[in-house]
């Protein structure tokens, strides 16, 4: 089984406040195995102190889909209104 390694990067600071986040680097033979790509969206879970990461449920990755193109349309002022 392959070593890998928890690291803390800092994800942003506002002021003195430090936000910092964990990130964790999957071997390139795991990621194929798992059929995954990059730039998918992942869905994790802490089950008896193990992490369980899959692949995000179809259903929840249309609505998350969909909320964005609606975000989107209402940045550029487009609606579904007629005038």
């Amino acid at each position: 089984m392959p070593n890998i390694k928890l690291q803390k990067q800092l994800s942003r600071k506002v002021g003195s406040k430090k936000y910092p986040k964990w990130v964790i680097t999957i071997p390139p033979k795991q990621i194929k195995a798992l059929g995954w790509d990059e730039g998918e969206y992942l869905e994790s879970e802490v089950d008896n102190q193990e992490l369980i990461v899959k692949r995000e449920n179809p259903q929840k990755a249309e609505k998350r889909k969909e909320a964005a193109r609606k975000a989107w349309k209402t940045r550029r002022g487009e609606t579904n209104e007629r005038v």
